[in-house]
């Protein structure tokens, strides 16, 4: 390879650290990108024929001769044990400036840029921000006669024009985000170096050269080179003004970026549901994810600076899909066997590893597991990033606001021709400025690593400015016409008869784009971000935002008839017992002064939280003769012996409710999502816990249900711990039993940290449980 033949400079192999790290998961880019390249794109394999041609500027040690042919003559190398000896004829060895070794003070230097978090042990430099390092000589250091250069490499074919080589040089004065370094001090043959990064650098893995040229009393340049046997991360630093990244205020920067666990919401519009989540961002194997993932994607060495590339790169190599390939398969079916359930994960940390280890897609992730790796692969690369949670969420492929729901002549629900609507989706925000956007939309940056419409040929979706989705500005991309499609939609009730003529019945409107969710910083409480998306209903400016985006879709409006009275007051109430049992009324009140026929349908159907149906459970028939002022009621009761059994783990019950006026033609249209409680999950830890000695915790689980509880599994886990298997209940859980259970874990790192625990059983899933713990000792060095 081309930085090989020219920068490497050892000439025995050497097994570094991140080299272990690179040889354990195997060589990255051939497993990911396949090996055949040629003719798709230039494949990095350079001859020496080519190195003794040209590219003066990687190698910066070619000398001219003014000879008669007017060629070049390329300086001889002589290997040595630590670097290159450059012999041009009866030059003074005793001259050269040799260095011996090279301090680079990573501890001090990673507390510094708030790095000391992460478990690979190499120096990890935030861009923009100045580290200190000290170099020996073999001999004294002299400022008038000596000089060093510091080369950063980086990329698969680095180049100074690319901005992957680069040298840096002594200047008088650092500037912040500016490269440069300046001497600090001289101690006999020990040079003491502040060094400055680049605030707008390729991130990624570093290869540092230290190249000394010493100017004899004839003039004469003696040059050296140096390689530092262990190679620097720099990522993005939101402290950084000088960053595109920066995050002003410091309470956010410890949330969306050194903050290792966190909180997606779930569950239902009136009856949230919290999933602690373990980012882990700083575990050993995240951020040789994090580069992976930019090699997987084939995003250019030299766009690696860019967030909004980098986002956009990471985001769409997440979802593993027939097109591209990816980190996490997607499975929406309840049929896992063959892999982990999207549910059963607790963190990142286990999903990434098991993807480095085998090369290929994880299975499986739905939203919220795509979401919350992406969270952790940003984080790990220093962009500020959080999970958002949209809550009735429309996937409207053809952004015209309009969704679609169709009913037969009697009266029951066409689901399978239904647009989606889904309980809830996650996605994901990163902060960063848009250079690209007019002034005014710098910020929060919404994306969706969720695979669902095809866009240039890859699943991906955003960054789009969360300010141009609110302001209807479907035309500032990346595919901000989607994400407005997802919070902002009027539903359309249709009949579609045995020849599929169809006639609008009903509208709802402004439905999607409920309680838009995420993580409050410094709290665990839920933070609504709704009217960063959209104005307030009813609000002159939601309704011209509304009209603006509809120009740009070719629907025309729907009319809908008007009933010819309106005199009938419907009201629905729904409720699930502790023990599992469902119960749904809807009432009726004749207010007018004719008497009326109502009929009225309601049927329970099994569904997942993307609206996709499985299976009906029950259904109810009614017709009521209202007389004027009078009252009637018509109920559908389900047992959790009758339905939880016979529905998938991560299924839920929707009821459907239509009723019809028989004299007036006027409607009643209800669709409302039923969930059954989970038991509570409590978390207990006994004993000291201490870096590297294993502790108890206790997890307790009580049954609240009226039906066993079977094929129950238990899964922990916590940022900076040993991975620890599932442990599987063995027997039944009869209603009302409790079980308790002690799983030691071993944590790798000190502090306060979060272990989050999970439990899922046949019959149901998502029940979680967070304890805090205080771990005491140094982390490892090793």
């Amino acid at each position: 390879m081309m930085h090989k033949e020219k920068y490497e400079v050892t000439p025995e192999p050497r097994t570094t650290i991140s080299n272990r790290l690179t040889s354990f998961y195997g060589n990255i880019r051939s497993h990911l990108l396949g090996g055949v390249l040629t003719g798709r794109r230039s494949v990095y394999e350079v001859s020496d024929a080519d190195l003794a041609e040209g590219e003066d500027g990687l190698t910066a040690f070619r000398q001219e001769t003014d000879g008669k042919e007017g060629k070049k003559n390329v300086v001889k190398f002589q290997r040595t044990t630590s670097g290159y000896l450059f012999k041009p004829t009866r030059m003074d060895e005793e001259v050269l400036l040799k260095p011996k070794s090279v301090e680079l003070q990573r501890s001090l230097n990673r507390q510094a840029h708030k790095t000391s978090l992460y478990e690979i042990p190499n120096l990890i430099l935030r861009r923009g921000q100045s580290f200190d390092i000290s170099i020996t000589f073999d001999r004294t250091f002299s400022e008038a006669d000596d000089e060093i250069v510091l080369r950063f490499v980086t990329g698969r074919q680095p180049m100074q024009s690319k901005n992957t080589v680069i040298p840096v040089t002594k200047v008088r004065n650092l500037q912040q985000g500016e490269w440069g370094y300046q001497i600090t001090s001289t101690e006999d043959k020990k040079v003491s170096l502040k060094i400055c990064t680049g605030s707008s650098c390729v991130v990624g893995r570093y290869t540092v050269y230290i190249d000394t040229v010493h100017r004899n009393n004839e003039k004469r340049e003696e040059k050296y080179r140096y390689t530092h046997p262990d190679d620097i991360f720099i990522i993005f630093n939101p402290w950084c003004s000088a960053d595109t990244v920066f995050l002003e205020d410091e309470n956010e920067r410890e949330e969306y970026i050194l903050n290792e666990t966190g909180r997606i919401w779930m569950g239902t519009v009136g009856k949230f549901s919290v999933r602690p989540w373990n980012f882990a961002q700083f575990d050993d194997v995240c951020l040789m994810a994090a580069l992976a993932m930019l090699e997987k994607s084939e995003l250019a060495d030299s766009a690696r600076g860019d967030p909004l590339l980098v986002v956009r790169a990471v985001s769409g190599v997440i979802n593993n899909n027939e097109h591209d390939g990816g980190i996490l398969v997607g499975n929406y079916s309840g049929k896992y066997d063959d892999g982990v359930a999207p549910y059963a994960w607790n963190g990142s940390s286990a999903i990434l590893e098991e993807y480095l280890k085998k090369r290929k897609g994880v299975k499986y992730g739905q939203c919220w597991t795509f979401a919350a790796v992406a969270t952790t692969a940003l984080r790990a690369l220093g962009i500020p990033t959080r999970c958002v949670t949209n809550f009735i969420s429309a996937h409207d492929s053809d952004f015209s606001t309009q969704i679609d729901n169709f009913w037969s002549p009697d009266n029951k629900p066409r689901k399978r021709l239904n647009d989606t609507i889904w309980d809830f989706h996650v996605w994901n925000e990163s902060w960063f400025k848009r250079p690209d956007l007019p002034d005014g939309y710098d910020g929060w940056q919404a994306f969706d690593p969720t695979p669902q419409e095809c866009n240039e040929g890859v699943f991906t979706c955003g960054p789009a400015s969360v300010k141009a989705i609110k302001q209807g500005k479907l035309y500032l991309g990346f595919d901000t016409r989607f994400l407005f499609a997802e919070v902002n939609g009027d539903r359309i009730h249709w009949t579609i008869d045995s020849e599929g003529n169809m006639e609008a019945i009903a509208e709802e409107k402004t439905i999607v784009g409920r309680f838009l969710s995420t993580k409050a910083v410094n709290t665990i409480s839920r933070e609504d971000v709704t009217n960063s998306y959209r104005y307030a209903e009813g609000t002159s400016e939601l309704e011209d935002v509304i009209k603006l985006a509809k120009k740009l879709c070719a629907r025309k409006e729907v009319k809908i008839a008007s009933p010819l009275a309106d005199d009938i007051e419907f009201s629905y109430n729904g409720s699930v017992q502790k023990n599992g049992d469902i119960d749904v009324e809807v009432k009726m009140k004749n207010i007018g002064k004719e008497s009326r026929v109502v009929d009225i349908f309601i049927t329970a159907i099994a569904t997942k939280y993307t609206a996709v149906p499985s299976n009906d459970l029950k259904d109810s028939l009614a017709a009521s003769v209202l007389e004027p002022g009078a009252e009637n009621e018509t109920k559908l009761s389900l047992k959790a012996s009758d339905y939880i059994s016979s529905i998938d783990t991560d299924s839920h019950v929707n009821i459907y409710i239509i009723a019809n006026v028989k004299e007036t033609n006027q409607k009643y249209i209800c669709r409302e999502i039923i969930r059954c409680e989970r038991p509570n999950l409590e978390l207990k830890t006994e004993g000291n816990a201490t870096v590297g000695k294993p502790f108890d915790v206790i997890v307790k689980l009580v049954n609240t249900l009226s039906i066993p509880l079977t094929g129950g599994y238990i899964n922990l886990e916590g940022p900076g711990m040993q991975k620890v298997s599932a442990v599987k209940i063995k027997k039944p859980i009869n209603p009302n039993e409790e079980i308790r259970e002690t799983i030691q874990i071993k944590p790798r790192r000190a502090g306060r940290r979060e272990i989050i625990a999970n439990f899922h059983c046949k019959q149901l899933c998502d029940v979680t449980g967070v304890t805090e713990v205080e771990i005491s000792g140094e982390p490892n060095k090793s």
